[in-house]
């Protein structure tokens, strides 16, 4: 997926992989998607964690299913976030939450098609 955050850090966890990742302000992500106030799509946000679980989690690359997908709070050009990542491999599923400071921006759960997991 071209179009990626700048990753900052990452912390392997008990149950799971906690990225630090920074939204470039100048994103092509933020081009009309609102004049005068940029917020960065929720589509991208999910194709970002789905990307991510592929990655690093094993996952396969495609994704079959959504479940409780919630946005609490815009995430601005350039922000610096956590991007939290649960795998369930036996499930076959991801779930995500992304955060700034101690707010939850949005969360969801990603369900795969294939792929092992971590």
């Amino acid at each position: 997926m071209n179009g990626l955050p700048t990753l900052l850090g990452r912390r392997d966890e008990a149950g799971g992989i906690e990225l630090e990742i920074e939204v470039p302000a100048d994103s092509r992500w933020f081009e009309g998607h609102f004049p005068g106030f940029a917020i960065l799509p929720g589509v991208v946000q999910i194709g970002w964690a789905a990307h991510f679980g592929h990655a690093l989690c094993g996952f396969g690359p495609g994704v079959r299913a959504m479940e409780h997908i919630k946005f609490k709070r815009p995430i601005l050009p350039g922000a610096r976030l956590s991007l939290s990542l649960k795998p369930d491999p036996a499930g076959n599923r991801l779930r995500y939450e992304y955060r700034e400071a101690d707010q939850i921006c949005s969360s969801g759960s990603l369900h795969y098609i294939s792929g092992s997991g971590a």
